[in-house]
């Protein structure tokens, strides 16, 4: 079937003859468009390329897989319309001699190749990540050791570690050698980030002085626009409040001064005159509070504000203190420098003589191996790159500029033959050292492809979004994308043209102000809109044209996980199924934390955390309580000691598994260790079983893939690997993200990149940009080297140089412009429906502050970059759009609206109703089958015949026997806290005291005695406090305590359990019980032996009783009591009694009848 190409797509497809760069447009059918043009370079009649010297270098693996099966299925299908031809049949075997690959898998087998040439073993493996940084950490303590010899590296260590320890020395030789390890040539690379410090060079002519001095002035630019804004409104008011005019345009002044010393680059001068630079001071006007007059006073606050931050920020030192700092800091740099190199040096010899080498080192050594350290290509690269007619870059945008070296000594010596694919609005991976500067340089290099060569060619038709969403898109960055935040313009070649025949669908896009102080708030909305749009069938597109949208057709878009669950939580409680991919730190999974822990207890058993970890998951089956009761049978020593000690069935059976997987970790390597615990426990299968539970098994084999790697020397190594990962970043995946059929996806935008939905959330927009990042004391810069802080001397803290302020300030423009392209890929996933979701926690107070710097200052992108969240800059947008009325009135200040053809649906939101989302109603049942109906109603008939049996519990206590449902008794008020016991904390104290009193003691001074108690800390203070020694006396008075000092032997709290007939203990005479015991326990206050007989004792507080009610709420229970001790006393028991406080009387308990 033959494909409508776009002009575009055409020449992209067919032109030859230099470079050419394509920048490809989110959705713009860049993979279809390189498919096309390498078929039809392989089935050029006149000129046709063998498929064997193809160069193809991918992002990923899974991508590479997908472009060569994308080829072979184009060449096929040629093949099936034409099967006589020889051509196609050999470009198709060819194929799979194609390098269509990343570039660390052509590196990796270039150095396989010429590993000769390199000195390095010729069977290196790649560096597992656990071993790298065991490696890496005996390297780092080696150099430390060599490094500390050096004086200047002792200064710089006590700079940046004033500690015990090296930690942070040794922390910032590894941000450097990490940095370098992204440029070319490693050394080279550290000379360059040195090279600033070492010259003698004045000040305003650094790299560092030109950045400062250029953001300095487009600070200035704003407070004079701010300032002249001010004045403009002042100027237009009438006596006296015209008086206004004056100091403002005395503050233009001063502030047109410091502009011209900007513009002429005269750096002492400009910091000298923002030093000095201070408001006139506005005169006082009685009564003159309106509306214009708070317009002024607020933008001049705005203007103070920022010519207050030049001083701290930006001009904040002379050229002469630089100079200085530059003097004290040259050689601290220098030293950091030179253990940085020796750093590598060590960890490099380190890793050649374990045969191990990383992903850095392939494309550092084949850079080496292809290019001198003058840039001059070596006889090699001749060789290599004669193999190979074509050199195609795909995702160009995440190149570093390493990978770029290596993919021009990869082409022909004049570049005539590579052919770049990407989107600079799409490069959001700074964070894995992509380089948008690499993509932008060819930009700024090549022509337009009209014009000659090396050239670039847009491709801005959209097939994918509906042309309202395309058009909010437009308009959004139109409004706030520019070179300084984003990286482009977007204008022609930027901006995105409606491509897809839609059929007459239009598409929505919506920007929606959410009342709101946290995510959850924003989550409501979300899922109340999600239900309200499905229930009320909006509608989506496929490919038999529209139909009513289901919950599989919605993603929520996020830019990090951290507020992820909040969204995850509200989705499900309004009733709406839901996935979130929340892949991440595998090691923090659910289902990965007791596998984990069971290593660890399998190496060391003697780790009670672990241990407990294991025991309190599904492979040990212990609850809280089970533990609770194990340590307080075993108090002392180790929770594994206790294990071992204890004789129940479930802690027995437990250590018995234990020690056999024990034995088998002696001897089995880490991955058959694996299988025998999932096939022993059956925890793969209960893995399963769990909610998300395809998702949770896979997580688990891919946690035991990598336990089996980093296992290889042992579970010891292993260990090691997990205290290394867990100290590091954990176990991440980094596959793309993922939905399920018929559920709400929530993602990171990250992981939504290349992916595509019917409707779109862009979420938590008011979440604060990271950048945590830019507060380090050293920061690395590939152009403007190394900066860093000082320390006073004669003083504790530390101060920032004009180096480290410069490098920070450029560091923190690269992260904003970052973070417009991340906004970007969010709004360009959406295909029919976009909803922008912005929480304000104080609407008004946000928009109007917004809608002041607007009045001034419109969408600059100095203001732009000053945003601390995604959500200002939708919020500018929003105010500035015709249809965004509702904000500009909340905000209450007048906005000329911008000129666009585009409609937005822009609201601000009421706060949340109260009643919560009702669920889903549930599906209608279906019709039975008659047939399994009827056998299911005749199981379900069958009777167990021992059914009495199990009425009959195994094991009871003599409290739930004879009181059986305990009353519920609800929690004393706030307000009696302080008025005295219950009565079951009374009952409790008079026990504890008795339990441990001396009674001799206690009956001659009761007080005594419960002072001695207290100090020995036998009993609560609180409950001493409220002891009633009244009722003591009474009861040392009476005749039971008598018996009691004539007893032979009084056992107090005599703890028994003891077996009775089932059928005694149930009260039924059911024949099926005949035979069966119940095990009984329980507790007895007092147990009275005299020579011939035995007295059982109660002691009760109960408050307003008669001896009756006595006899009837506790009579069973002594009588049970009294069974159950029969057989273990060496006496029989003849007399039961309770003793009342309350009553202050010993009540005689009836026998039992029969």
């Amino acid at each position: 079937m033959s494909v409508n190409w776009t002009e575009a797509q055409r020449r992209a497809i067919e032109s030859r003859g230099g470079a050419l760069l394509i920048s490809a447009a989110a959705g713009s059918g860049k993979t279809a468009v390189l498919v096309e043009r390498v078929v039809r370079m392989l089935c050029d009649p006149d000129q046709p390329v063998s498929a064997d010297r193809l160069l193809i270098v991918t992002f990923t693996n899974a991508a590479a897989a997908q472009l060569r099966g994308r080829i072979g299925d184009a060449l096929t299908a040629r093949l099936v319309a034409d099967p006589g031809s020889l051509r196609l049949r050999r470009q198709r075997l060819l194929l799979q001699k194609a390098a269509i690959c990343t570039i660390d898998a052509f590196c990796l087998q270039l150095l396989r190749s010429h590993f000769h040439q390199l000195d390095i073993p010729p069977d290196f493996t790649t560096a597992d990540e656990t071993d790298l940084l065991a490696l890496r950490a005996a390297a780092l303590d080696e150099t430390l050791e060599r490094a500390y010899q050096d004086p200047d590296f002792r200064a710089f260590a006590d700079l940046y570690g004033r500690s015990r320890t090296d930690r942070a020395a040794g922390a910032a030789v590894l941000a450097i050698h990490d940095f370098a390890r992204t440029l070319p040539h490693f050394g080279q690379a550290l000379e360059q980030l040195g090279r600033e410090w070492a010259s003698d060079a004045p000040f305003a002519s650094t790299r560092w002085a030109a950045v400062l001095l250029d953001e300095a002035a487009r600070a200035c630019g704003q407070a004079l626009r701010l300032t002249r804004a001010a004045l403009a409104v002042a100027e237009e008011l009438t006596a006296p409040l015209d008086k206004y005019a004056a100091p403002l345009k005395e503050d233009l002044e001063r502030m047109e001064c410091l502009e011209g010393a900007l513009a002429a680059r005269d750096w002492d001068s400009a910091v000298s005159l923002a030093a000095g630079f201070s408001q006139a001071r506005l005169p006082s006007i009685k009564n003159s509070a309106c509306l214009e007059t708070d317009q002024i006073k607020a933008l001049r606050k705005e203007a103070k504000s920022v010519m207050e931050r030049l001083p701290r920020d930006l001009l904040l030192c002379t050229a002469a203190e630089f100079e200085e700092d530059r003097r004290r800091a040259a050689p601290l740099v220098a030293a950091l420098l030179r253990a940085t190199a020796d750093f590598e040096k060590t960890f490099f010899a380190a890793r050649v003589e374990e045969k191990t080498l990383d992903f850095s080192d392939f494309e550092h050594l084949a850079l080496r191996l292809l290019q001198n350290e003058d840039g001059t290509r070596t006889p090699l690269a001749e060789t290599v790159s004669a193999g190979f007619d074509v050199v195609m870059v795909d995702e160009y945008q995440d190149t570093n500029a390493l990978q770029d070296a290596l993919y021009h000594c990869l082409a022909r010596p004049d570049g005539s033959n590579l052919f770049f694919v990407g989107d600079l609005k799409q490069s959001i991976y700074r964070f894995r050292q992509a380089d948008p500067q690499v993509f932008l340089d060819k930009l700024a290099a090549f022509v337009p492809l009209d014009q000659g060569w090396p050239a670039r060619l847009a491709l801005d038709a959209n097939f994918r979004s509906a042309p309202g969403v395309i058009r909010g898109i437009n308009y959004c960055f139109a409004t706030l994308m520019s070179p300084r935040l984003g990286g482009v313009e977007y204008g022609d070649g930027q901006r995105l043209v409606p491509g897809a025949d839609t059929h007459g669908f239009e598409g929505s896009c919506e920007i929606q102000a959410v009342p709101a102080a946290g995510p959850a708030a924003d989550a409501d909305y979300v899922a109340r809109r999600i239900r309200e749009m499905v229930e009320s069938g909006v509608t989506v597109r496929d490919k038999e044209g529209e139909r009513p949208c289901n919950w599989g057709d919605f993603c929520i878009l996020l830019r990090s996980r951290a507020n992820m669950d909040a969204y995850l939580d509200k989705l499900e409680q309004a009733g709406i199924p839901v996935y979130a991919d929340t892949t991440e730190n595998l090691l923090e999974a659910v289902q990965v934390r007791p596998v984990a822990a069971l290593l660890r207890v399998l190496d060391n058993p003697a780790q009670d955390v672990y241990l407990a970890a294991v025991m309190l998951s599904p492979l040990g089956g212990f609850t809280p309580d089970d533990l609770v009761r194990l340590r307080a049978a075993f108090p002392e020593g180790s929770l594994y000691g206790a294990v071992c000690a204890a004789a129940d069935e479930q802690t027995a059976a437990f250590f018995a598994r234990l020690q056999g997987l024990r034995r088998l970790a002696r001897t089995l390597p880490v991955d058959r260790l694996l299988e025998e615990i999932f096939a022993r426990t059956g925890y793969l299968a209960a893995v399963g079983a769990m909610e998300n539970g395809l998702r949770r098994r896979e997580d688990l084999l891919t946690f035991a893939r990598w336990a089996s790697g980093a296992g290889r020397a042992g579970l010891p190594a292993l260990v090691r690997a997990l205290d290394a990962a867990a100290e590091g970043d954990g176990l991440t995946q980094t596959g793309g993200g993922e939905s399920r059929p018929g559920c709400v996806a929530i993602m990171t935008v990250h992981r939504s990149k290349g992916l595509e939905f019917p409707i779109v959330f862009v979420a938590d927009t008011a979440r604060r940009f990271n950048l945590r990042d830019l507060s380090e004391k050293l920061l690395p810069h590939a152009r403007l080297g190394v900066g860093l802080v000082l320390r006073a001397p004669g003083r504790g803290g530390t101060y920032p140089t004009a180096a480290h302020r410069a490098v920070q300030r450029q560091l923190r423009a690269e992260s904003l412009s970052e973070e417009m392209r991340v906004q970007y890929v969010a709004l360009t996933r959406a295909k029919d429906r976009l909803i922008v979701t912005v929480p304000l926690a104080d609407p008004e107070k946000e928009l109007g502050r917004l809608a002041l710097r607007l009045s001034a200052l419109g969408p600059d992108e100095y203001s732009l970059a000053q945003a601390q969240s995604p959500g200002e800059w939708y919020l500018t947008a929003a105010l500035l759009h015709p249809d965004g009325r509702e904000l500009r009135t909340a905000a209450g200040c007048p906005l000329l609206p911008a000129d666009t053809v585009s409609r937005i649906t822009i609201g601000l939101q009421a706060p949340a109703p109260a009643a919560e989302t009702a669920p889903a109603a549930p599906p209608p049942a279906p019709t039975p089958d008659p047939v399994l109906a009827r056998r299911l109603a005749e199981q379900f008939a069958w009777r167990y015949p021992g059914q009495a049996l199990t009425r009959v519990p195994a094991k009871v206590s003599v409290t739930a026997l004879t009181h059986g449902q305990q009353e519920v008794l609800p929690a004393r008020p706030a307000f009696m806290s302080k008025s005295g016991l219950s009565g079951a904390e009374r009952g409790t104290a008079l026990h504890a005291f008795l339990q441990q009193a001396d009674l001799a003691r206690a009956a001659a001074d009761p007080a005594a005695e419960l002072a001695r108690q207290r100090a020995e800390q036998r009993i609560a203070p609180e409950l001493a406090d409220q002891m009633d020694l009244d009722k003591l006396r009474a009861f040392f008075a009476s005749g039971l305590f008598r018996r009691i000092q004539s007893a032979e032997k009084a056992l107090r709290e005599y703890a028994f359990i003891t077996a009775l007939p089932a059928a005694r203990v149930a009260g039924e005479s059911d024949p099926a019980l005949d035979g069966a015991v119940t095990l009984v326990q329980g507790v007895a206050d007092l147990v009275l032996l005299f020579a011939d007989h035995a007295e059982i004792v109660d002691y009760k507080t109960d408050r307003r009783v008669t001896p009756p009610e006595l006899i009837r709420r506790y009579g069973a229970q002594l009588r049970l009591y009294a069974r159950a001790l029969a057989a273990r006393l060496p006496v029989p028991v003849t007399r039961c009694t309770i003793y009342s406080f309350e009553l202050e009387q010993e009540i005689d308990v009836p026998k039992e009848e029969g």
